[in-house]
């Protein structure tokens, strides 16, 4: 098929991921986690559990309240782990120029998806290559689920990125460790991190996905 669902490594989906099969060619689809919530299907906290045994029951999850945490909501505008797009309306047309950024000597180089920033960065890169026409965060529509409980691990940089710079109140600020802007996403007056819309056009319309 045409769809493509390209994802971090620890996410798992449901059954709600047949939805992307009637993604809308001219929308890109993104999607935030919902974490490791009590809202996860039987099916796919048993998977995990074989995998992984039940040891967050007594640890990670009761100390640190994870368990009730639903993420889509709260990580649905800034940050998001699954991509979800018509593979024939990107191929051939990303610009590699626009997944590189400057370090401090001034060399151009790719950033990393595991680098703060990095979907933002991507988000820009792929924004330059098509026009899609909107692009939603889908998180309430299709659900995805982190598969683990340990702390996050960000690649760190032997040369740091050069920072354009370092007044907070500047367009062009990114948080230092950051991949440097430009970045893609829905800028609103007075908010200084772009977002990706949960009601863009198509939502609005109805049309971000096509009847099965």
């Amino acid at each position: 098929g045409d769809i493509v669902v390209l994802a971090n490594a620890d996410m798992a989906f449901d059954d709600s991921m047949s939805l992307a099969r009637a993604l809308h060619p001219e929308v890109l689809a993104v999607l935030a986690t919902r974490g490791f919530s009590n809202k996860m299907p039987a099916n796919i906290k048993s998977i995990y559990e074989e995998m992984m045994g039940t040891d967050y029951i007594a640890n990670d999850v009761d100390r640190s309240g994870a368990w009730e945490v639903d993420r889509c909501p709260i990580a649905r505008g800034i940050s998001w782990d699954t991509w979800i797009f018509h593979k024939s309306k990107l191929m051939g047309r990303l610009k590699e120029e626009k997944f590189q950024r400057h370090i401090l000597n001034n060399n151009l180089v790719y950033f990393n998806m595991n680098e703060m920033g990095a979907e933002h960065a991507a988000l820009y890169a792929i924004e330059q290559s098509y026009p899609f026409s909107s692009v939603y965060n889908a998180c309430d529509k299709i659900q995805s689920w982190h598969f683990h409980l340990t702390p996050k691990t960000h690649k760190a940089r032997e040369i740091p990125w050069l920072q354009k710079t370092k007044n907070p109140r500047d367009p062009e600020f990114s948080p230092f460790g950051s991949v440097p802007k430009p970045w893609g996403g829905f800028y609103m007056k007075g908010v200084p991190h772009p977002y990706v819309r949960k009601d863009p056009d198509c939502v609005r319309t109805d049309s971000c996905f096509l009847p099965l």
